[in-house]
Formats: structure tokens, sequence, C-alpha cells
């Protein structure tokens, strides 16, 4: 696969692209569900995977009623998941390969996420990927959150790149929608979700894992020493 505009840049989603942490926040879920009394299934937690925080509130209202103390929840929900952290977070296979070889070749990189800052450099921290990124755009530097394309556009500007020429990476439709939006070429490695005949049309290129794109990565830059 030919690159369409030259590569200037990285952007990577985290969870589910960079980290496997989807599991994590699944588990977290459903056990912050118990503690509250109601029924948090892995369906539904589907139906918020790469939402902004806005949305997957009002999911949860819609879902358990005015009542649900969803701020509460989402708190034990966070705990949750940073006890499970403290044990390692896992990566995505490729990753580490990924980010390295960029580091190596001289292409910077960013991340573009919908978690909290604060988990963010937490979660790359421990996964020993930190150093690696320029730029970290996260839920609280953004008005707008996926699908909305504002967490790349940003991260594009700080990184001094036009959309066109960054390489976005993606696992989830949402977030596949917010990458696509912004201009940027747009690769997807599904994580639960698989994407649909439309969410396709959207990609350069749907791939099995981040080892894929570091081929890739390779192929575009030999064919440019040649």
């Amino acid at each position: 696969m030919v690159f369409p505009n030259l590569v200037e840049a990285v952007i990577f989603d985290m969870d589910g692209t960079l980290l496997d942490t989807e599991q994590l926040y699944l588990d977290a879920w459903i056990g912050a569900g118990r503690a509250f009394g109601v029924d948090v299934t892995e369906e539904f937690y589907h139906l918020m995977i790469g939402k902004p925080l806005q949305d997957c509130e009002a999911l949860l209202g819609d879902r358990f009623g005015p009542e649900f103390r969803i701020k509460d929840y989402l708190s034990v929900c966070e705990a949750l998941v940073a006890e499970a952290s403290l044990r390692g977070v896992p990566l995505k296979a490729g990753a580490r390969e990924l980010v390295e070889y960029l580091t190596d070749v001289g292409i910077p990189t960013a991340v573009a996420t919908s978690s909290r800052r604060r988990t963010t450099t937490h979660h790359l921290g421990r996964a020993g990927l930190l150093d690696h990124f320029a730029v970290l755009v996260t839920r609280d530097d953004v008005a707008r959150g996926k699908p909305h394309p504002e967490s790349y556009l940003t991260a594009a500007r700080a990184l001094g790149k036009a959309p066109r020429h960054c390489v976005a990476l993606e696992d989830s439709p949402t977030g596949l929608r917010a990458a696509a939006a912004s201009g940027a070429m747009t690769i997807l490695t599904p994580d639960i979700l698989q994407p649909s005949e439309e969410e396709r049309a959207l990609c350069l290129a749907v791939v099995a894992s981040l080892h894929d794109v570091l081929d890739m990565m390779r192929a575009r830059v030999g064919a440019a020493a040649v």
C-alpha cells in the first residue's frame, strides 16, 4: 500500500490501539455496576467505546434513570482501572516496536485520546512509552470529543503538521470517524468492535495489528530512500 501523501507524523489513539486496556475498562464497568446494584453488560459497554465522557454519561442516565449516581459510579470505575493498572498496562501487539521505530527514524508522534490527562500519562508511563510522544491531546484538552475531529486537529497543529500529512491510528468506529474527519490518513486496527463497510470506506487500510503498520512505515521509508 502506498500512502497518498508524504508521511510527516503519526497520531495514535491510546486505549485499544496502543494499550490493550479495553478489557480492564470492561471489567471495571461491570464490577462498578455490581457495586451500584445495576447490570452493566458487555453489549452496553460496547456502546461507549471511544465516546467522549458526556456521551457516556448520557447513555448511563438513559439506561439506569435519573436517580443513578453517575459521577460516583464513574469514580469507582476509575479506581478499579487504576488498581488493575498497578499490575501492569498491557500493550497491543506491535505497539512498542512501531513507536520505537518511529522515534529511531525521526517521525514525530502524538496521542489523541478520550482519556483524562492524568490517566493518559499514568498508563503510558506504566507501559514505558510516555517519553516517545511529543504531544498528548486528552479529554481535558478539547471542547468536543470524538467523533468530532478536534483532538486530531489539535494534535496535528501541536506537531506543526497538516492533518493530511499525518497517519492516524485508531481501533474504534467512533475514533475512526474523528480521525477521518480531520483529514488524516487513517488506519484502523480493530479491537473489540469490527467496522462496517461504510466505516471501512473511511480508512486508508484496515489491518490486523500494529505490526502491519510497522511494515507499512518501513516500506514507506525504504521507498523514500530509493
